[in-house]
């Protein structure tokens, strides 16, 4: 008799708990924000910093209001062909539902060239060099023809 009060018991426990997570899912916040872009005159160069590239750009979520001040610059990506920079935003709201949008700005690409770029990511970065079973002379030509040579690796 004991028994089965217990498994009663723990029967409308179960019940209590399956509906209490069904109501808090219910009430979660699990709408992503949205990003609100108006034009910019920018020119994307070698002094662009991540601040510029946020001018007239804003962030609302529904729940949480204005997030303008969570959006982070995740990457800039520049086609030399077509003289652009590809600008990946991404914001996230307080329950951590998140947005990720690119925008496109015209690239001074020798400007770029000139001064670097102060960005960290490019589209046409070179690719390592891999060599196998050759010799170590063979290595470093491989090396200096695309950029690296092994004196500048050791030395750092």
């Amino acid at each position: 008799m004991r028994g089965n009060i217990l498994g009663v018991f723990f029967t409308i426990l179960c019940g209590v708990l399956i509906a209490l997570i069904v109501i808090a899912y219910g009430r979660s916040d699990r709408i992503a924000p949205e990003f609100r872009f108006s034009a910019v005159d920018l020119i994307y160069d070698s002094e662009t910093k991540d601040d510029d590239l946020k001018v007239g750009i804003n962030a609302y979520d529904a729940k949480d209001g204005d997030l303008t001040s969570r959006i982070v610059v995740e990457k800039v990506v520049l086609n030399r062909d077509a003289e652009t920079a590809v600008v990946y935003y991404a914001v996230a709201d307080y329950s951590g539902n998140v947005t990720k949008q690119s925008r496109v700005f015209p690239a001074d690409i020798a400007d770029i060239d000139d001064n670097g770029d102060s960005s960290e990511t490019m589209e046409d970065e070179t690719l390592p060099v891999l060599t196998f079973g050759s010799t170590q002379e063979e290595a470093d030509a491989a090396a200096s023809a695309s950029g690296s040579s092994q004196e500048e690796s050791e030395g750092n």
